[in-house]
């Protein structure tokens, strides 16, 4: 990692841990998951591994060991039993993380990345495939 972007990471990380800390703990939340292949957040690819991901009222921060991502996100909630997970689309072999399911019909959700919308304007018939990982 260049000092530039670890800088920008390190910033990024800050800002998150300061957001989080201004939000109440019914709001707050931190999961972790094992993601085996490489995902895209925010425009920025992150290798397979485990991932730690925090959100607040807004923001979604995803770190793993050596990377991670920071996301604006909306509240998107669902039925109570929706499980606690992270939500990609796949086309190909490419994964964009697009939900975040801390449990109990608390989600978030990713406006849909650029990426995204240049893969589904290449094709009218480009389907994605939604691919669940359950939290640790």
């Amino acid at each position: 990692m260049t000092t530039k972007s670890a800088k920008a990471f390190w910033a990024a990380t800050l800002l998150a841990a300061v957001a989080a800390l201004s939000v109440p703990a019914a709001q707050a939340g931190e999961v972790r998951a094992k993601i085996p292949f490489s995902f895209t957040v925010n425009q920025k690819t992150l290798p397979p591994g485990t991932y730690n991901v925090s959100n607040n009222s807004a923001t979604l921060l995803v770190s793993g060991v050596h990377d991670g991502a920071l996301a604006i996100t909306n509240a998107l909630l669902g039925d109570r039993s929706t499980g606690a997970k992270l939500v990609f689309h796949r086309y190909g072999d490419q994964y964009i993380l697009r939900e975040v399911w801390m449990g109990s019909g608390n989600g978030r959700v990713l406006p849909v990345p650029r990426m995204e919308r240049e893969i589904a304007s290449r094709s009218a018939s480009a389907e994605f495939e939604r691919v669940e990982i359950p939290l640790l």
